[in-house]
């Protein structure tokens, strides 16, 4: 299995030196920065994986860097976390799309859980995408196949898709 790159993001440079102990231990590769804006950087050079970021730094915040990460890499999965614990900005963070909100100081058995689920997530969102785009392809051949107009073959998917839910 290739190696996931995770990003950590932390003012704090002992916290940022202890999960990147931790999540090499686990197999990952790993990068660190100290703040949302040295992390803009790295989001923009190379396929990051997971981004788990404190909320409160200088310069760009969590949040900020929450929604600016997925805007360049809309796949990208965030774990945020906190030593302020503060139920309104884990709801927040999840409304916005962040994957998890951790409350510092947390175990490294609940870190690596939280990271190994969201990787899996991540994962099933990639092979869902590839299988609805192979039946994509599967039902533009039969469609070929009968005969009927590529405007049909174009509009079926989408229709097949939301008539599914019913």
């Amino acid at each position: 299995m290739e190696k996931k790159t995770i990003l950590v993001v932390d003012n704090g440079e002992a916290i940022r030196q202890t999960i990147l102990k931790v999540l090499e231990r686990e197999g990952h590769n790993v990068l660190t920065a100290e703040d949302g804006q040295a992390a803009m950087g790295a989001i923009r050079d190379r396929k990051i994986n997971l981004i788990i970021s404190d909320v409160c730094m200088p310069r760009m915040d969590g949040n900020k860097l929450l929604k600016q990460a997925k805007s360049i890499q809309p796949d990208v999965e965030i774990i945020l976390m906190t030593g302020h614990g503060k139920t309104e900005m884990g709801l927040e963070a999840l409304k916005e799309g962040a994957f998890d909100f951790i409350q510092k100081p947390f175990t490294k058995l609940a870190l690596c859980k939280t990271v190994k689920q969201a990787l899996e997530k991540q994962a099933m969102a990639a092979e869902i995408r590839l299988l609805k785009e192979r039946m994509r392809e599967l039902i533009a051949e039969i469609m070929d196949l009968i005969g009927e107009p590529a405007v049909s073959r174009l509009e079926y998917p989408r229709t097949m898709g939301a008539n599914s839910a019913h």
